[in-house]
């Protein structure tokens, strides 16, 4: 019954705050609801889920995704006592705009004719986290954005990240910038790789991903930055900078005060380093 919770995941556009399966799930009463966006499905067993004066019963793959402050309750509903669910709460910049991604208010009901996909999506996320080790920040952040978009589909019939220009140019961006932060990376490069105008290349960012490209360099180097700042603590600014993409190590640090409110000499004392 692993689970996970990432402290950093607000510094994303968007990410997971916690994820989890196999989990014997007990009553939950949240008469002001949860603060983050919250997907629960059902695994084995079943659950009743109450919310905005309606029953939901949730069989085996049935799921649910809960705005953030809806009141809600659920708990076992077979009488089995064994009911098992995986879950997943968003957060990161990006998590008040969830709803221009899902389109849903105040929550999404999947049923289990649609659900295989998302419980796939949480036993790979976990799998490849706890076992093989082999998924980043960065991996999690873009996994997170598809796993919402694929909500969508429910709701116009086609997945944002199946969307023939999502899978020509935005995901190919988005590789790239993950695979070259230490690299020099602007708008006009990467949309001279892909073979479109930079104001294209801009337009799809913010219809698929919900920001700029820039922005969305900035928020995974910083991120990158805060790793780099804990786990190499004898490396200089000079060199977390340059890692990081920021030949500049000023800016750098301009950058990073202004994403986390410290410098990032403050961001090492935090941590005892």
């Amino acid at each position: 019954m692993p689970i996970f919770f990432k402290p950093s995941a607000s510094d994303f556009s968007l990410s997971a705050d916690s994820i989890g399966n196999r989990w014997l799930q007990e009553p939950v009463v949240r008469p002001n609801g949860f603060p983050l966006y919250h997907w629960i499905q059902t695994e084995r067993g079943e659950g009743l889920l109450t919310l905005e004066g309606q029953e939901l019963l949730l069989k085996p793959g049935d799921g649910v995704l809960i705005a953030p402050h809806v009141p809600h309750e659920y708990r076992e509903n077979d009488g089995s006592g064994m009911w098992f669910t995986s879950f997943l709460t968003f957060d990161g910049k990006l998590s008040d705009d969830l709803y221009k991604i899902c389109a849903v208010s105040p929550y999404l009901f999947v049923p289990a004719s649609e659900g295989a996909w998302f419980q796939e999506w949480i036993d790979r996320i976990i799998d490849s986290h706890f076992l093989k080790n082999d998924i980043d920040d960065a991996a999690l952040s873009v996994g997170c954005f598809e796993f919402l978009t694929r909500l969508s589909q429910l709701r116009t019939g086609l997945s944002r990240t199946e969307h023939p220009l999502y899978l020509q140019y935005v995901r190919p961006a988005m590789q790239e910038i993950e695979s070259h932060l230490s690299d020099p990376l602007n708008v006009d490069d990467l949309a001279e790789q892909l073979h479109i105008t930079p104001q294209y290349l801009t337009r799809l960012f913010q219809r698929f991903v919900g920001s700029s490209v820039r922005s969305y360099i900035s928020v995974l180097r910083i991120s990158r930055a805060k790793e780099l700042l804990i786990s190499r603590p004898y490396t200089t600014l000079d060199g977390i900078a340059a890692l990081c993409g920021y030949r500049d190590v000023s800016y750098f640090i301009s950058v990073f005060r202004q994403q986390t409110g410290t410098t990032p000499k403050q961001f090492r004392k935090l941590y005892g380093i």
